[in-house]
Order: C-alpha cells, then sequence, then structure tokens
C-alpha cells in the first residue's frame, strides 16, 4: 500500500532493550519486596486480542465511554483541535477510537501509530491504510516507554496531535505518568495537542466489577503475561499455579491486578531461581482514577494546561484536550 510505511524500532533495538528488560524482570521478579512484572507484557499478539474481547464485555465500561463521548462531543472537540494535522497515537490498540478521531479532525495529513505488539499493529495499519487511501499512515513497533529517538517523528513541522486514549495512564505510577507525560512533550512541542482519555474516580463495586468480569476474560488476560514471557524469555511459568485477583485500594485511588500463588514452587528466569510461596503475589497492573482536580494537577506538573474536558453523561470517564505550554 502506498500510503503505509513500518518502521520496526523494537527489532532495530533489540539487544538495548533485552538487556534493560533482563534487568528489569529480574529486579521486579525476585530483588522487589512485592513481586512485580511490567504490564506492556500483557500485549503479544494473544493479549492485545483478548484486550479487545475485554473491551466488549458487560462489564467493562471504560471504551464504551469513552467512545460514547467520541461519538456525543465530536463537534466540540473538533473546534479544539487543528486542521491539517499529523495525528500520533501512543499505544494504538484496535482502530475504533483512531477511526473516530480521524473523522473529528479537519483534514488530518498523517497518522503515525506506535505499538509494543507488532503482529497486531501492522494487521491493525493494514486495515486503516485500505479505510483511508488518502491519509499517509507510519506504523512504528516500538515501546513508547523508551526514548523514541525517530527521524520520522523529530522532524514534522505540522501541528501535531497527540492521542493517548483508553485511560492507559492510569497503569503509571503518579511519578512514572508524569514522566511519560514529559515524553510525550517532548514529541509533541510546545503549543501542539495531546488528547488523553482518563478514568474518572467512582463508586468502588463498579471499578472491581470491570476488573473481575463474569465471563473471566479479564484473568485469562492477566495470565496470559505468563505466555509471553515464557515466548520472550524462556521462562518456565505455569498460569495453573496463579489465580487472578483485582481490588480497589482506596488509599491510592488505584485499581491493582495480582497473580496470586496457589502452590509453592519455582521457576527459572535467566541464571537466576525465583521462588513462589503460597499466598504471594505478583503485581502486574495498577490502574489508577483520578478527579479532574487530581489530574490537572499531574498534567500542570508535567508542562500542559487544559484546553477543554468532556465526559459521559454518568461521569465515570473523561477525556483531557490538553495543549503543550511555550
Amino acid at each position: 500500500m502506498e500510503n503505509l510505511d513500518f518502521i520496526d524500532y523494537l527489532n532495530t533495538n533489540k539487544q538495548d532493550i533485552m538487556i534493560e528488560e533482563k534487568k528489569e524482570l529480574i529486579d521486579g521478579l525476585k530483588y522487589s519486596s512485592q513481586k512485580k512484572l511490567n504490564p506492556k507484557y500483557f500485549y503479544d499478539n494473544k493479549g492485545s486480542i483478548l484486550f479487545e474481547e475485554i473491551t466488549k464485555s458487560e462489564d467493562y465500561y471504560p471504551t464504551k465511554k469513552e467512545m460514547e463521548i467520541l461519538d456525543k462531543k465530536d463537534k466540540k472537540i473538533k473546534k479544539e483541535l487543528p486542521p491539517k494535522s499529523t495525528i500520533i497515537e501512543f499505544g494504538s490498540g484496535s482502530n475504533k477510537k483512531i477511526k473516530k478521531l480521524l473523522s473529528i479532525v479537519d483534514s488530518p495529513v498523517e497518522y503515525i501509530s506506535i505499538d509494543i505488539s507488532k503482529d497486531f499493529l501492522f494487521e491493525n495499519s493494514k486495515e486503516l491504510a485500505r479505510d483511508f487511501p488518502e491519509l499517509k499512515i507510519t506504523a512504528i513497533s516500538a515501546d513508547f516507554n523508551q526514548e523514541l529517538n525517530i527521524p520520522k517523528i523529530q522532524n514534522i513541522k505540522k501541528p501535531k496531535i497527540g492521542f493517548f486514549p483508553g485511560s492507559t495512564i492510569g497503569n503509571f505510577s503518579k511519578i512514572n505518568a508524569k514522566k511519560t507525560l514529559l515524553k510525550f512533550k517532548k514529541i509533541l512541542k510546545s503549543e501542539n495537542f495531546l488528547v488523553i482519555g482518563v478514568d474518572l474516580k467512582k463508586d468502588k463495586r463498579i471499578l472491581e466489577k470491570a476488573y473481575n468480569d463474569k465471563e473471566g476474560i479479564t484473568a485469562k488476560f492477566n495470565k496470559n503475561i505468563f505466555k509471553n514471557l515464557n515466548n520472550k524469555f524462556g521462562t518456565n511459568f505455569n498460569e495453573n499455579n496463579f489465580e487472578h485477583n483485582a481490588f480497589f485500594n482506596s488509599k491510592k485511588s488505584r485499581i491493582e491486578m495480582h497473580l496470586v500463588t496457589m502452590i509453592n514452587h519455582s521457576i527459572k528466569l535467566f541464571d537466576k531461581k525465583i521462588d513462589f510461596k503460597v499466598g504471594e503475589t505478583i503485581h502486574t497492573e495498577s490502574s489508577y482514577k483520578y478527579t479532574y482536580k487530581s489530574f490537572e494537577q499531574l498534567i500542570e506538573s508535567a508542562g500542559y494546561k487544559v484546553q477543554n474536558f468532556f465526559s459521559d453523561e454518568k461521569s465515570f470517564f473523561g477525556i483531557f484536550i490538553l495543549k503543550v505550554k511555550k
């Protein structure tokens, strides 16, 4: 397809990334008081497919509410964003939301998608290129947690709109959320925009139900992290030795997802032996829930200002239109 380019940034920097990931895994599973894994390891091709199933489940509201806002507030959102822009999506996932944003923005000139799940990214990019044949599309296989020193992005002169939907910002601690926003700011540069989805604080029962769906898809998604680690790093995790657990930590205003050890056992991680005791957990993901005020404080500390804010009728979810300060 003439309007589609691929950049495999992960493969280009594979050795450096592997060294960094190896250290992170050993530190998280062997030397941390609370065993932990980076949630980016959810997203192999199978994990990406499972997450799309989660978004369609009856109990999981964020995707539905975010799409509701994009649908109902489309004209108001359009007024906030510059025409003839380059749209850069961080962690692109499926095409549902970006298709909507591309239809909202006036005459976008280019779309750049960045995602860690290479196969999923490439297949979705091909579909998008067919649907938008006049739009220049670049798919970049990369981890946006890394420094993205990609000339393709750095040399853009047109107005830029960053897109970070799905409340993915909630997966980061407050400190790391600020670091991520600063990385985006470096890419977007002053006077450009960031459209970001944020899950808003609400009743604990609604939150916990969303992460413990009755179909059990989130449990499968959580356990799938082991298959990805086994395939990528040669570990020997057995998912049957663990159970899914998700709960709302009121003190920290976040959902926590854990994998609970059901039997005493050990696994091999590179040249290390990792022991697991019954009842011990691996913390696989946090999902912070914000009020308008708490999120405004976060973005201002990272050098953005709120251009506008839109929420659904129940105020379950919010879309912030941010502008990078001079």
